[in-house]
C-alpha cells in the first residue's frame, strides 16, 4: 500500500511540475539598454564597452578574453567583436561590439562562452563596465 500511495504522490508532483507555466528567463540589462536605444530593433547597432581592470589582473584579463573573441566571432548575428587596450590608461580596455539585430545580442548574451566570460571578468575589475550604444546610420 505505501508503494501505491509513494507512486500516486510522485505522479501528482510531477503532473504539478508539467502543468507549471514556463517562466522566460529575466532579461539581460545589456539587452534592455541596446532596446532603449535602438530605433529599430531588426537593424545593426554597435556597442562600446569600457573595463577598467584591477592593477595586475590586464594578462588574466586578456587570457579570459581569448576564448570568446573567437566563439562570439563565429556567432551568425556578429558583425564584430574587438577587443582593444588603451596604450595611455593600460588598465582600461575598449570592447567594440556589432550585432546585426537586438535579437542576435538576446542571442550571443545566452551563450555559454559569454556566460562564462562574464562570469570571469568582472571580478577582475574596479566597478562595472561602462556601455555605449551607438545606432548604425
Amino acid at each position: 500500500m505505501c508503494r501505491w500511495v509513494a507512486l500516486v504522490l510522485l505522479i501528482g508532483a510531477i503532473w504539478t511540475i508539467i502543468e507549471q507555466p514556463l517562466v522566460a528567463a529575466e532579461e539581460s540589462p545589456v539587452v534592455k539598454l541596446v532596446k532603449s536605444k535602438v530605433q529599430d530593433p531588426n537593424k545593426p547597432f554597435a556597442l562600446i564597452v569600457t573595463f577598467t581592470v584591477k592593477k595586475g589582473q590586464e594578462k588574466a584579463f586578456e587570457d579570459a578574453f581569448a576564448p570568446a573573441l573567437d566563439a562570439t566571432r563565429k556567432e551568425p548575428g556578429c558583425i564584430a567583436y574587438y577587443l582593444n587596450r588603451d596604450p595611455d590608461a593600460p588598465q582600461t580596455y575598449l570592447m567594440y561590439e556589432q550585432f546585426k539585430s537586438v535579437a542576435a545580442l538576446e542571442a550571443h548574451m545566452k551563450e555559454k562562452h559569454t556566460q562564462k566570460l562574464l562570469e570571469t571578468v568582472i571580478p577582475l575589475c574596479e566597478g562595472e563596465p561602462t556601455i555605449k550604444v551607438l545606432r548604425v546610420p
